[in-house]
């Protein structure tokens, strides 16, 4: 079947990104012939990838082969020609790119945005005549195919930080969301809660609305030995040269005296300091370290933004009476502020938290007494920077890896990756999460064991729930650990979510097609 895709961003980082590339991934090892848009800059360094190039309203221009190794099936990436302004629905570093959130775009800016990638998309239906087409995004990805393509063509897919980063936001959001929703032949979410969530947007599609969740790289996120599971990715980040542009210890020095200084703006002109995008340079022997550790071992994997609660976790590493040391994974700009404050409670300065909590957007539930009590705590808490999924078996290295989200998540994949990985989960029990949870609960007959009640307190509750699940002895622990990882294993692979996208789908016919 030729098969097209359109996607925003990027193939690495963000869960929409993995899910963009891991279903085209899959397609074309299925024997289908994809072609997948996106602003991916070096499509080429990915193995699944036989050709790449660039769309605009004039066409495909610039195709190349990558020299993959062939499969059944073709995936060639075409990067729109938009700009160099890209809309985001949270703030990062895109190299080459002024990056502005879709909420502070002017009119004029997202009328442009819009009429480039609708040029693009056009262009490459017109080249690929595809059977079927699936857009990423409530928006801007619906509207783009129904204005490209016409209605009943295509099947629009809800990621959830469309629908609480712009939708709900601003009406012209939810208007061009409504207009490109109506149009779309299905309307696919990764969970139930998403789906109604999207329905009370616009009613209109409720009969057109379609569960795919997405799945796990079974082949990436394995349990395994800690000590080897460790070693390996230390000896892998040695061997990296993009490490060298890395955070440097000297940052820690800095955000110390940022801290002292009481300098808000010194915090995130540290986070530019150097490249978010790859791990820090001292990652590689902070995991050797980890590696001789025999106790508990907690993580968290994903952004550092407020919205994903890292510092409710932080706050529950000082609380926890088991005392877990704690693996903390990601990227961001908000990591100088979460190092600030996993510092402050290390010297137990209740000034030093109380200024980052005014300063940041960061909620500190603890109290004077616990910030205290929490002296030392720099000592069971490192921070590797971003580790993609070359490093996955650090997650498997982990008894339990916390997802601590505060916003409606639309599934909720890095729970889902840590349980295959042997991980136990511990998560929000709000949207799509909570699914999740429930599911991994169901498949060991623990209700209420890997989740905790999120809103005021959850820092305790994270805390409760960590001690609840490294209190139990450790055969126990070790086999909760692979009946989890066998259940999510099973249940959810990304032939299966292709498979379903593609059955929504159906044959399609373009315009211009």
């Amino acid at each position: 079947m030729r098969v097209l895709l359109w996607h925003g961003w990027l193939l690495e980082g963000s869960g929409s990104n993995v899910y963009a590339a891991k279903t085209a991934e899959v397609m074309r090892r299925a024997g289908h012939e994809v072609v997948l848009l996106c602003q991916e800059p070096s499509p080429g360094r990915f193995p699944f990838v036989d050709a790449c190039g660039t769309v605009s309203g004039r066409g495909v221009a610039g195709l190349v082969a990558t020299g993959a190794e062939p499969a059944r099936g073709r995936l060639v990436v075409l990067r729109p020609e938009i700009g160099s302004l890209l809309p985001v629905f949270v703030v990062d570093e895109y190299e080459g790119f002024e990056v502005k959130r879709f909420v502070d775009l002017g009119d004029r800016e997202l009328d442009l945005y819009l009429e480039r990638n609708v040029e693009a998309l056009r262009a490459a239906a017109s080249w690929h005549r595809p059977e079927a087409v699936v857009t990423g995004h409530a928006v801007p990805g619906s509207v783009l195919a129904l204005r490209a393509l016409g209605a009943r063509t295509y099947v629009a897919k809800i990621h959830g930080s469309d629908l609480e980063y712009a939708v709900r936001r601003q009406r012209r959001y939810l208007e061009l969301t409504r207009e490109g929703l109506e149009g779309a032949v299905a309307v696919a979410g990764a969970s139930r809660d998403v789906l109604e969530r999207t329905r009370d947007f616009v009613p209109e599609v409720a009969a057109r609305l379609y569960v795919v969740a997405p799945g796990v790289e079974i082949g990436v996120f394995r349990p395994g030995v800690r000590t080897r599971l460790l070693g390996h990715a230390a000896r892998r980040l040695d061997e990296n040269p993009e490490v060298k542009r890395g955070r440097p210890e000297a940052v820690d020095d800095a955000v110390r005296e940022a801290l002292t200084s009481r300098r808000a703006d010194r915090m995130e002109e540290l986070a530019r300091s150097y490249d978010q995008a790859v791990p820090d340079l001292g990652a590689a022997e902070r995991l050797r370290r980890e590696a001789v550790h025999e106790g508990g071992l907690v993580g968290y994997f994903g952004k550092f933004i407020p919205e994903k609660g890292v510092h409710l976790l932080v706050q529950a590493l000082a609380l926890a009476r088991t005392a877990p040391r704690a693996i903390v994974i990601g990227f961001g700009l908000h990591r100088e502020w979460l190092t600030g404050l996993t510092w402050a409670l290390h010297e137990g300065d209740v000034g030093a938290v109380r200024w980052l909590a005014a300063s940041s957007r960061l909620d500190v539930e603890l109290s004077d007494r616990e910030i205290v009590a929490a002296a030392g705590l720099a000592h069971r808490v490192v921070f590797t920077g971003r580790l993609d999924h070359r490093y996955a078996g650090v997650v498997g290295a982990l008894d339990v890896l916390v997802v601590p989200s505060v916003l409606d998540e639309a599934f909720g994949m890095v729970a889902a990756e840590g349980a295959a990985a042997g991980a136990l989960p511990l998560v929000a029990r709000h949207s799509g999460l909570a699914e999740v949870a429930s599911a991994i609960e169901g498949s060991v007959g623990r209700p209420g064991l890997f989740s905790y009640d999120p809103g005021q307190g959850a820092s305790h509750r994270i805390a409760e729930g960590l001690d609840r699940v490294l209190g139990l002895p450790r055969e126990e622990i070790s086999t909760l650990r692979a009946t989890v990882s066998g259940f999510a294993s099973r249940e959810w692979t990304w032939e299966r979510t292709a498979e379903r996208l593609l059955s929504l789908a159906g044959p399609a016919e373009a315009n211009g097609t």
